[in-house]
């Protein structure tokens, strides 16, 4: 009889744990919330049925010893399933979460990729529209990149990206935007950023991946000089109601300013003009 007896309390504790379990999936995942609620009720109800037979063996001193022991092969299986799950849930969003950081930077250089590059500016584009702070755009490119790729081969064009990038990062402020929208052309989107400062921003881009020895092959340092074009958006003024087209209307200018500067001679800023 003892033996029956916790063979039902164990089938009872595995429910509970069963129970316990399903719902702390219910509240924390979005995606199943349906399945997770039919299965915490599924397993609620069943607790009934591991203490029913403790009741029927107080009022009439019987006890199925096969169903106890079934029971608790049941109970303690329902509990391995549910952790099994939980455990796959786990797995499934750390899957989630590594892939959307693949989708938000870029592959080679670490820098935002060019989606989450829009997206976050769209997002500064409108809160410049509530504060009536300016934002600034910035596209660099560098100068001359086919050429060192034609002679050191593209590993080192890769190398020479990525500590641009690091270069570029090291002297931006963690709220501004950096992100790569071509082959060798980068954007930069300054919050709070006015035309004088701008400028000035870009000049210290500029001199600073002027100066510095981007990548080293076979003990010769390579250096090289990037060309960026400017283009300041100010709330204040009349512009279009939609951010969209406001980020099309100076990603355009500021590529082109960009353009300008390369006309002019590379290695120097330009500003947009018109807008």
């Amino acid at each position: 009889m003892m033996t029956g007896i916790g063979l039902y309390l164990l089938a009872f504790i595995a429910q509970l744990m069963a129970v316990g379990f399903s719902i702390y999936l219910l509240l924390k995942t979005q995606s199943y919330r349906k399945t997770f609620a039919c299965l915490s009720i599924a397993y609620t109800l069943m607790l009934g049925r591991r203490v029913t037979p403790l009741f029927d063996f107080l009022n009439d001193g019987n006890l199925n010893l096969l169903d106890a022991a079934l029971a608790t092969v049941i109970s303690s299986l329902i509990l391995l399933g549910t952790l099994y799950i939980k455990r796959l849930l786990n797995d499934l969003e750390n899957t989630n979460l590594t892939l959307a950081q693949i989708n938000k930077t870029d592959s080679l250089t670490g820098a935002l990729s060019r989606p989450e590059t829009f997206s976050r500016t769209l997002l500064e584009i409108e809160r410049s529209i509530r504060t009536k702070h300016p934002l600034a755009f910035l596209m660099i490119d560098i100068d001359h990149f086919k050429l060192i790729n034609d002679a050191h081969g593209h590993w080192v064009g890769d190398t020479v990206l990525l500590n641009l990038t690091k270069c570029c990062q090291a002297e931006l402020r963690a709220i501004d935007i950096f992100g790569r929208v071509g082959g060798e052309e980068f954007l930069v989107t300054l919050p709070d950023t006015d035309q004088v400062h701008a400028f000035e921003v870009a000049e210290r881009l500029r001199k600073h991946i002027a100066k510095e020895a981007i990548a080293n092959v076979a003990g010769v340092e390579i250096h090289i000089s990037i060309s960026i074009g400017i283009a300041v958006f100010d709330p204040e003024q009349k512009h279009d109601e939609f951010a969209a087209n406001i980020l099309r209307q100076y990603y355009q200018g500021c590529d082109q300013a960009m353009y300008q500067a390369k006309t002019a001679g590379r290695n120097q800023c330009a500003l947009s003009n018109g807008l």
